[in-house]
């Protein structure tokens, strides 16, 4: 399902967090949405992990109702998904732990008057009390701390409603917490060991356009989890090829303290390069396009990536590649549970706590003062 080259295999150490024991009841979860009525369009509210788990889900998979996501309360932005969606035709779901995250719900009273379900903790939150003031449907979010909330309502609830096979997901997050442990802490330690070397970037290509989603959540997961008491390595994630074409030149020819890791996924082989007829003797660097004629296009694109890794090899740059077999719901579900794993171990290794983010709250603390100044 999902293969590293890190030739060092150890064993994941016994510590462990229940957060990853937690299963959600996906009966319970579809008795809320009993009598949903069909919507058009879906737009989710949220900041941080309430919205990337999401959006890697959608990505990967796809939507069957257009599906959009509110990070931010830009006004043009705000404008212009309601310019798209209707009364009516539209579902809100909002989404926050704590229901006190105040960018999100500034963003979700731009959509007060649409159709809208709230997902928080029943816990007297400032999104409960609006909830249930504005008499919207709530469903309750775990304490399960966002970034880490893939396996939750508060990922699964708006991807069951944009059609998504939430099961699946579910079972791949299963799999991936039980079965790619080993792996996760063999790239969490490679990490670490090459921290120590001096290696304080950790630069992540992508080489399938389903997985463009996930570069918000593996920035994320790693920031949040691990950067603390100046620990902790810069995450980039960035999308293969294009990203050969710019970010290369950091990556191989700027300062060596970069670690690369290469995502790649196997997909459908089937479509291959159709030369024309009147441009088979065209010629790109001495060899006729003719030659490339009926190439499949999955074979050129991880020609890109294995151009750029044996590039990396061949001037001692320290690099990782991560398979995929195959994108579904089932492998999806276990590139995030990895990717929780991997930020998981990472933290412990260094000493730092996984699930707090002071930092964060810091400066959501200091917008509230300047906000204040405003009133």
């Amino acid at each position: 399902m999902l293969d590293i080259d890190i030739k060092e295999e150890q064993e994941a150490p016994k510590q462990w967090s229940e957060i990853f024991d937690y299963r959600e009841n996906i009966e319970v979860l579809e008795s809320y949405l009993k009598n949903l009525k069909d919507y058009d369009n879906i737009i989710v509210v949220g900041n941080g992990g309430s919205i990337t788990s999401y959006d890697a889900y959608i990505g990967a998979l796809g939507s069957k109702l257009k599906s959009y996501t509110v990070w931010t309360m830009d006004p043009e932005y705000l404008k212009d998904i309601k310019k798209k969606c209707s009364n009516g035709n539209t579902i809100v779901v909002a989404v926050s732990k704590s229901g006190n995250t105040l960018g999100q719900i500034e963003s979700l009273l731009y959509f007060k008057d649409f159709d809208v379900l709230a997902i928080t903790e029943p816990n007297g939150g400032t999104l409960y009390h609006i909830a249930e003031k504005m008499r919207w449907k709530i469903i309750p979010h775990p304490a399960i701390g966002g970034r880490f909330s893939g396996g939750t309502t508060s990922a699964f609830v708006p991807a069951r409603i944009a059609g998504l096979n939430i099961r699946d997901i579910q079972s791949g997050i299963d799999y991936g917490y039980k079965k790619l442990k080993n792996k996760a802490y063999n790239l969490a330690n490679f990490y670490f060991k090459k921290e120590k070397e001096g290696f304080e970037e950790i630069y992540c290509s992508l080489y399938s356009s389903q997985l463009y989603n996930f570069q918000n959540l593996i920035i994320q997961l790693m920031h949040e989890s691990v950067c603390k008491d100046q620990k902790g390595q810069s995450v980039y994630v960035a999308m293969g090829p294009e990203c050969q074409h710019h970010t290369n030149q950091r990556f191989i020819g700027g300062k060596k303290n970069v670690v690369g890791t290469f995502v790649i996924a196997k997909q459908d082989n089937s479509d291959k390069l159709n030369i024309p007829d009147n441009l088979s003797e065209i010629t790109y660097k001495g060899i006729k396009l003719s030659s490339f004629n009926g190439l499949a296009y999955t074979d050129l694109l991880l020609a890109e990536y294995e151009g750029t890794k044996r590039d990396a090899d061949n001037k001692g740059i320290p690099n990782v590649t991560i398979d995929i077999h195959y994108i579904n719901e089932k492998t999806i579900g276990a590139f995030v549970a990895f990717w929780h794993l991997v930020a998981f171990y990472s933290s412990i290794i260094r000493g730092v706590n996984p699930f707090d983010q002071p930092a964060v709250e810091d400066s959501k603390n200091i917008t509230l003062d300047i906000i204040k100044e405003k009133i």
